[in-house]
């Protein structure tokens, strides 16, 4: 089973563009899929950000039942926090 960093690296080679928008949403779904899932794993501490990869893998082990997987990392900040999130969409075909 791949941990979650081969988890998006898979997602940039082989996903279309992230559903950014309602638009975006409806193409994936006009393409065959329905959104069934969203996660999302997120921390500003660094202690609980440098246990984001093992707490989303774990995720992904019990979660294998979707046909497209959909990551998205991002990272926001202002001048004390540093808030780091891992989104996952699971998809299944219709």
């Amino acid at each position: 089973m791949p941990n979650v960093t081969d988890a998006l690296a898979l997602d940039v080679m082989e996903t279309q563009s992230w559903p950014t928008s309602a638009f975006a949403v409806e193409d994936l779904e006009a393409s065959g899929f329905r959104l069934v899932e969203v996660k999302v794993f997120s921390a500003t501490k660094r202690k609980d950000r440098d246990r984001l990869d093992e707490l989303a893998t774990a995720w992904l082990q019990d979660h294998q039942n979707f046909d497209r997987l959909t990551a998205r990392v991002t990272l926001s900040s202002d001048l004390e926090y540093h808030c780091l999130s891992i989104t996952f969409m699971g998809w299944q075909r219709i």
